[in-house]
């Protein structure tokens, strides 16, 4: 086994080049730092060094040679503030290399997240996608048993029962396969899927019932968003995220690209488009595998921080159930394309429900309440007592 050591280091500095002429001035200074520092930016590094291990991991039908393991690192140490760590398998493109994808490995797992990215063979004339789907699964349970395994560095460091799968290309095709097909409802937790087109065997998107994550860029020919819709969002239950990138192509998801590979013209930069993915990308992971149930979370995931944000061309999200009873329905359930965030005065002629962040039912209010503003469709805030805002989801008759 051979391994390999970087470190990575957060050189963001806040600099404040005008002299403070009065404690007032200096208490809007720090207080939106402190926010900041409260509500992380999921699209930066996280709190944790990183290391990487090289392993050959066996698999049902073929080794994964010189696959890659990156996981949280204190000089050696694997951080106790990491344990339990949860486990990515990050699946890469058609006749891609993992070095694609190495700045994905890097970030998720300064968030403290085992990440491995295994050399998955590449179809030619057969996809054989089911087949290498399986193979995802072979390497996070294989990963998963290193828990038991007294002398080896992630001993009783995993959190073996907590997966997520996802990939760019082909890589997030095999990790939607992998849910639709191989009955993970006990591990895999979270799926997505980085502009990917349609499986052979066709993935059945109906059959993913844990939270997904769909992105796709406007501009990518290689895998065109209404294909990528079709294939894994039109008859996918919720919960879930589908995003439409602006000025995305298929290229710039990866680290490095040449241009025959780049399947459009992108109209943003590689690095703008890598920060968008990851950004939210973190914030589904943290919120299913590291139980991050805070509003700031839920923007990202499914929010005004995603469902508004003029980096997104169209977004469509369908929130999980409200409550245990058949009857409550969010009236997210029925999506459409992002249209412009408005707030203000409502008037609502359907009952309505106050909820809880973990969208328990808190109490009834009557109809035509006032004084709501829109969150994402289907859900908004309320101002209760003018005091403190709630979640308040719009229940139909």
């Amino acid at each position: 086994m051979n391994s390999h050591i970087k470190h990575i280091t957060n050189k963001k500095k806040i600099m404040i080049h005008q002299r403070v002429k009065s404690s007032l001035v200096l208490l809007f200074i720090i207080f939106p730092v402190l926010l900041i520092a409260q509500n992380r930016d999921y699209g930066i590094s996280g709190r944790f060094l990183f290391n990487y291990r090289i392993e050959d991991i066996p698999g049902t039908d073929e080794t994964m040679f010189n696959s890659r393991i990156y996981f949280p690192d204190s000089a050696g140490v694997f951080p106790p503030g990491a344990i339990p760590a949860p486990i990515v398998v990050f699946g890469h493109g058609w006749m891609m290399g993992i070095d694609r994808y190495y700045s994905y490995a890097e970030h998720l797992a300064s968030w403290g997240y085992i990440v491995c990215l295994p050399t998955i063979s590449n179809p030619l004339i057969n996809p054989e996608h089911e087949r290498r789907a399986r193979l995802m699964v072979d390497v996070a349970r294989w990963i998963a048993n290193l828990d038991t395994v007294p002398d080896d560095h992630f001993y009783r460091k995993l959190n073996r029962w907590s997966w997520a799968f996802t990939g760019h290309s082909m890589g997030g095709g095999l990790a939607l396969l992998a849910a639709d097909r191989f009955g993970l409802n006990d591990t895999l937790r979270v799926v997505a899927a980085l502009h990917s087109p349609q499986t052979t065997p066709a993935t059945r998107s109906q059959n993913i019932t844990i939270p997904k994550l769909i992105l796709a860029g406007s501009v990518d020919n290689i895998a065109p968003w209404p294909d990528i819709r079709e294939a894994y969002w039109d008859s996918a239950p919720p919960p879930g995220t589908f995003a439409v990138i602006a000025g995305a192509n298929h290229g710039y998801v990866m680290d490095y690209s040449y241009f025959w590979e780049n399947g459009g013209t992108s109209r943003i930069s590689r690095q703008t488009h890598q920060l968008i993915i990851r950004r939210h990308l973190t914030a589904y992971l943290e919120r299913y595998l590291h139980n991050d149930t805070s509003d700031w979370n839920f923007s990202y995931c499914f929010g005004d921080s995603i469902y508004g944000h003029p980096s997104m061309e169209s977004v469509e999200v369908r929130l999980p159930p409200v409550g245990t009873e058949d009857t409550l329905k969010t009236g997210a359930e029925k999506t459409k394309t992002r249209s412009p965030i408005t707030s203000g005065i409502l008037h609502i002629e359907t009952e309505t429900a106050l909820l809880d962040i973990n969208g328990r039912r808190v109490l009834n209010l009557p109809p035509g309440l006032n004084n709501i503003s829109l969150l994402n469709p289907g859900v908004y805030f309320a101002t209760v007592d003018n005091k403190k805002f709630h979640k308040i989801v719009i229940i139909k008759k």
